[in-house]
């Protein structure tokens, strides 16, 4: 379960804050991330020593610039929360400015493995041995070929899989329940019959070595806790720089380029397949947990070997859309 964090306001607009933030999370939402941000927005009127909090346009026009070096996201974000807490204050009868900017999200260009790379990634992966004598080490080199597997054959994010418990897991239906995704949201998630035997060896395994039922399926060096994202993003690099592929890609890739790998290899199949790819792309859509298919497509219009495929398929555009010409 996401653990709430709770922060401490000050301003004249601490009472709003406060309870606004408690009202969406009475509502269900965790709203962790959009609390620092009001955080911030309080000290901000703290700063600028406003008394009023019927908030203005003046108010808020430095807030709503962009920062130096802040990315397009982060800048969305500030202007976001700005924007409930101003209709919020509204709604009490507060006149508050309300902000209309929409900046949309930055989109880092991600390096999606090709076959080559996902095999000699995966012999690294299954061949480690620890060079240390913690039986804690041994075991997890048990799990690295289980949870790697987890992003690239569902698709699933690197914080989702660190912390999935076994009763979120039922591997004989090979059902996976995800709990508290992005955006606060649940899923089903289902595995591959290859990977459920390979999960289930893994289980059985895993209590063995414990000698109980533990209750995370990926535990850490301590069993009762889970390992963690940041674990997961060191051992990954490690992985990936002990394979040859390494010295001849020029993006490093990370666990969740597993998670778009999955994404971009999917509808790769459904092409050259001949499978209508909009419909499939909503149910693709929620099973990622996304919130619509624009998110998904997004990462497959960086793939080279996307467009060789479309090409291949394409009986018209091959005659009237002419090769680029490179100076």
């Amino acid at each position: 379960m996401t653990e709430i964090r709770e922060y401490t306001y000050h301003s004249v607009l601490a009472p709003y804050i406060k309870s606004f933030v408690d009202e969406k999370r009475r509502l269900g939402f965790i709203y962790n991330a959009e609390a620092y941000e009001l955080s911030r927005l309080d000290n901000y009127w703290e700063e600028h020593n406003y008394y009023d909090p019927c908030m203005s346009y003046d108010m808020l026009s430095e807030w709503m610039r962009a920062n130096p070096g802040e990315g397009k996201s982060g800048h969305s974000r500030r202007i976001s929360v700005a924007r409930l807490l101003a209709e919020y204050m509204n709604s009490l009868g507060i006149p508050a400015y309300i902000p209309l900017i929409r900046l949309g999200k930055d989109y880092n260009k991600v390096h999606v493995l090709s076959k080559e790379e996902l095999v000699e990634l995966f012999d690294v992966i299954d061949g480690y041995t620890p060079r240390s004598f913690n039986p804690a080490d041994f075991r997890m080199a048990k799990e690295y070929p289980v949870l790697f597997r987890f992003y690239y054959c569902c698709g699933m994010r690197n914080n989702e899989a660190c912390s999935l418990q076994t009763s979120d897991i039922d591997i004989d239906r090979g059902i996976i329940t995800v709990r508290d995704g992005k955006n606060q949201k649940d899923r089903i998630v289902y595995m591959p019959d290859d990977l459920k035997v390979l999960a289930s060896d893994y289980y059985r395994y895993l209590q063995t070595e414990l000698g109980f039922k533990p209750r995370w399926f990926f535990p850490g060096r301590n069993p009762y806790s889970h390992v963690t994202k940041g674990q997961i993003d060191k051992r990954f690099s490690s992985f990936w720089a002990d394979t040859s592929v390494s010295l001849k890609c020029d993006r490093k890739p990370t666990p969740h380029c597993l998670r778009h790998t999955f994404v971009v290899d999917r509808i790769n199949g459904w092409v050259e397949d001949g499978i209508n790819t909009d419909v499939m792309l909503s149910y693709l859509s929620k099973y990622l947990g996304h919130n619509d298919p624009e998110e998904t497509f997004y990462y497959y219009h960086m793939v080279s070997d996307a467009f060789r495929i479309l090409r291949s398929k394409d009986t018209v555009s091959q005659y009237v859309i002419p090769e680029v010409r490179r100076r």
